[in-house]
């Protein structure tokens, strides 16, 4: 395996946040991460290429090709790694946990990383719940008190999981934030965005900054809208075959 990083502006991390978001179920921690990238707005400092990533070339309507990489922004006081996929095998999710915490840590010690994901349920509720886990009791304890909901046992698989063990060895302090997701909308391959507020609405509490929300109701309402919908639809399509079902019995 070969995992590359270029410096496309020079940065410092001693003492910001390093945000992680790449691709999971319900899309939840690339979408938070790159909502609060959007809003804010940011610098490409580095871009880091991996054989771990797929083998395919990436082609937009004009031509231009790209490998699939993954992208760190700096935004104010801390900084944000995101793209648009994560290695599918685990030596090559650790492998890039390794280098890109290597790279930052070389630029200076960060005060934190907060890694993003899902916690997925089957019931649905308007409500979506933040759950925290971490490898630093007092980190946990300030998250929990902005809200989050300390994570009592269970295993997160993926970058968004492990690069918070691999922060233990670096010695930075580290957490999870896992939003309650609608497992429905993960087995439609949607966005949860009424998760990615919730996780948004944490991250902002505890990086301080201000940045407004309501609008990611208004998508999930469009999303969860399409979903019940093509549901509801099902079921009816169901029921006539049942009926028809039950009319070939009877005669």
């Amino acid at each position: 395996m070969v995992t590359k990083i270029k410096v496309l502006k020079e940065y410092e991390s001693e003492g910001k946040h390093l945000l992680i978001g790449l691709p999971g179920m319900g899309r939840v921690g690339y979408a938070s991460v790159n909502y609060i990238l959007e809003r804010m707005g940011g610098d490409l400092v580095a871009e880091l290429y991996s054989t771990t990533f797929p083998s395919q070339l990436v082609v937009n309507r004009r031509g231009i090709s790209t490998l699939f990489t993954g992208r760190l922004y700096e935004v104010n006081n801390f900084l944000i790694f995101t793209g648009e996929t994560q290695p599918q095998n685990p030596d090559g999710q650790h492998e890039i946990c390794v280098e890109l915490l290597n790279h930052v840590v070389s630029r200076g010690s960060p005060a934190s990383l907060i890694a993003t994901a899902a916690y997925v349920v089957p019931e649905y509720s308007d409500s979506r719940r933040v759950f925290v886990a971490g490898n630093d009791e007092g980190l946990l304890n300030e998250l929990g008190n902005l809200g989050g909901n300390i994570l009592e046992e269970g295993v997160i698989t993926g970058v968004n999981g492990i690069i918070v063990g691999w922060a233990s060895y670096y010695g930075i302090r580290s957490a999870v934030m896992l939003g309650e997701t609608w497992s429905t909308i993960v087995e439609f391959n949607e966005v949860d965005y009424r998760a990615v507020k919730s996780v948004v609405d944490l991250l902002k509490s505890y990086l301080k900054i201000k940045i407004p929300t309501e609008d990611l109701l208004s998508q999930a309402e469009i999303v969860e809208s399409r979903i019940k919908a093509a549901l509801s639809q099902v079921s009816k399509l169901m029921g006539r075959g049942a009926e028809r079902r039950e009319s070939r019995e009877i005669m």
